[in-house]
């Protein structure tokens, strides 16, 4: 192979999780965001795991800071975008149904390390 087309190293990395209220409500958000393939697979790999606690935990490398920052970025607008469909649904079926939930809606929030 030549000099200039050797595997860059996936250098920077991110993991963040996504709380859940449940496995369920995890796995259905990981099952959304892995239809589609990575656009750049060279420069970006994402892996995801479903905690015991509900939480999703998503791990992105990339080859440089800006891939990473555009992946991260495109992962949390596409799981906020879920998350409120999530909950649209969820409230349209308890008015038909006649239910309510204490919890309340769902809520939107991460919390990340970086290194």
């Amino acid at each position: 192979m030549a000099a200039s087309q050797q595997a860059v190293p996936m250098r920077h990395t991110v993991t963040v999780q996504i709380p859940c209220p449940d496995e369920t409500t995890a796995k259905t958000i990981q099952q959304v965001l892995w239809v589609d393939r990575e656009l750049r697979p060279q420069d970006v790999i994402k892996t995801a795991k479903v905690q015991s606690n509900g939480a999703l935990e998503v791990h992105i490398q990339a080859t440089t800071l800006r891939h990473l920052r555009l992946s991260l970025n495109a992962f949390l607008e596409d799981t906020a975008l879920i998350v409120r469909t999530m909950d649209a649904f969820r409230t349209s079926r308890e008015d038909a149904v006649g239910t309510t939930d204490n919890d309340g809606p769902l809520e939107q929030g991460s919390v990340g390390r970086a290194g």
